[in-house]
């Protein structure tokens, strides 16, 4: 008897059925773990000191401009604070007191996005100071946000030609002062990790689901088999039947 017993716990692990259900295992784990790397590839790694890719486009009396790259000089390094002053195009139309010129960031190739700024017109301080928050984690940029405030009086000292540029209505273009500061953040990203986890546990019940309906379709089969049969019994008696009587 365990020779018996050994044989078909034997026939089992070598069987049809166990073969295609660790090829679906096989696959499954295949498409997680290309999951994974598109994940990874998604987002940028940086070393402290790389450029990061930045653009820029500006917002007048409701029209907004393309973006446009900026140079290496006027674009944020990783992991390092720094000042730029970053050029501004010129407006198409003229620019009155009441106008309002607003500016919008885009780094690590549109991944990450600023608000508008105003920068110039209502709202915006006479010598303005772009504050650019750039959230980091390890090696990845997570986020970005911006702010326009009134720069300090050294700053306007240190840059007198700026504060002549934004004072004269004819000059363009214009340059603003932006302030790149990096906030490093050593948790864990929590959007990605769900990202991962709901594919991931999605594809582990379709594989359960198809592991089951493997093991139930033999058993389903035999059932209808033996329902059809039965009713097949059942129908040739009740056909017989009358016959029986008659004769």
């Amino acid at each position: 008897m365990d020779t018996t017993r050994e044989c078909s716990c034997s026939d089992r692990s070598s069987g049809p059925g166990y073969i295609r259900e660790m090829s679906s295992l096989r696959g499954v784990v295949s498409i997680i773990i290309l999951f994974t790397t598109l994940l990874h590839v998604n987002a940028t790694s940086f070393r402290d000191g790389d450029y990061i890719h930045t653009s820029r486009r500006s917002q007048f009396h409701q029209a907004r401009t393309n973006w446009q790259d900026l140079l290496g000089q006027h674009c944020p390094r990783f992991g390092i604070d720094r000042l730029v002053a970053v050029p501004i195009p010129k407006p198409q139309l003229p620019f009155g007191e009441k106008d309002t010129y607003k500016l919008q960031f885009s780094f690590d190739g549109d991944r990450h996005l600023t608000p508008w700024v105003p920068l110039l017109g209502q709202g915006a301080p006479m010598l303005p100071l772009v504050q650019v928050t750039l959230r980091r984690s390890g090696e990845e940029v997570l986020g970005a946000s911006a702010e326009v405030i009134e720069a300090p009086e050294e700053y306007k000292q240190h840059h007198p030609v700026l504060v002549a540029e934004l004072r004269n209505v004819s000059h363009w273009p214009k340059h603003v002062l932006v302030h790149y500061r990096f906030d490093t953040r050593n948790d864990v990203d929590l959007d990605r990790g769900l990202y991962l986890l709901f594919p991931a546990a999605l594809l582990a019940v379709l594989v359960l689901c198809l592991s089951a309906l493997r093991g139930v379709q033999p058993k389903l089969a035999q059932f209808l088999a033996d329902v059809t049969a039965e009713g097949s019994t059942a129908a040739a008696a009740m056909w017989k039947g009358p016959q029986g009587k008659g004769e």
